[in-house]
């Protein structure tokens, strides 16, 4: 059985940071998830004003160390959307350096919310082999982004959605990368980076959702 079912694919809210201007760029969805009009400029206030008080002390620390570390991150948090709802999004980016000075912060933002509960759900009714597979990656996942449980999860919906592979099929890649002996095993955020730029060559499976 793999972890897959019907729902419509989540969708991938693309942003960058311009670090010398100090400026946001956000893609219509990630305006509208925090009820900016399109002449309305993004600013790092209105990301941490809509963010749950308790997720956003974690977050100024971890985007002001990405702001000096070049690098792959990834964080979850919660927030209330422009509608009042409580959401939990997955947060997943690369910090870009020019001759070891971090310029630029570019990602893309996954609504997590529904999807996370399903994915509890087909987990449990999935395979002992595939839960192995998908419970390795996220443990890699964790160790590698510094995230939760949950965070881990998302970040393999993310990945898959955002590449059009099931969940099973990211963890398989995960796992299967980081047994290859020649892999730097001192270096897990390195390695997890590399792994993660390779998902782009794996066969489209036409996933219209992923859990």
């Amino acid at each position: 059985m793999s972890l897959v079912h019907n729902h419509v694919a989540l969708p991938a809210l693309t942003f960058s940071y311009d670090v010398g201007k100090a400026s946001w760029t956000w893609a219509a969805g990630l305006r509208e998830l925090h009820g900016l009009g399109s002449s309305e400029e993004p600013t790092t206030e209105e990301f941490l004003a809509r963010m749950h008080q308790g997720d956003r002390v974690v977050m100024i620390s971890r985007f002001q160390h990405h702001l000096e570390h070049a690098g792959p991150y990834a964080c979850s948090y919660r927030m209330r959307d422009a509608s009042g709802h409580q959401r939990r999004l997955i947060f997943v980016g690369q910090s870009e350096a020019v001759a070891g000075v971090v310029k630029r912060l570019s990602g893309f933002v996954v609504d997590i919310t529904e999807p996370a509960r399903e994915f509890g759900r087909e987990a449990v009714a999935a395979s002992a082999l595939h839960r192995s597979t998908v419970e390795q990656a996220k443990g890699a996942l964790m160790l590698a982004f510094k995230v939760d449980d949950g965070g881990a999860a998302g970040l393999l919906q993310a990945y898959a959605s955002r590449h059009r592979l099931t969940t099973l099929a990211v963890a398989t890649v995960i796992v299967k990368q980081l047994a290859d002996p020649r892999r730097d095993a001192s270096d897990p955020s390195g390695a997890m980076e590399s792994i993660v730029a390779s998902l782009a060559q794996q066969p489209d499976t036409g996933a219209t959702a992923v859990t």
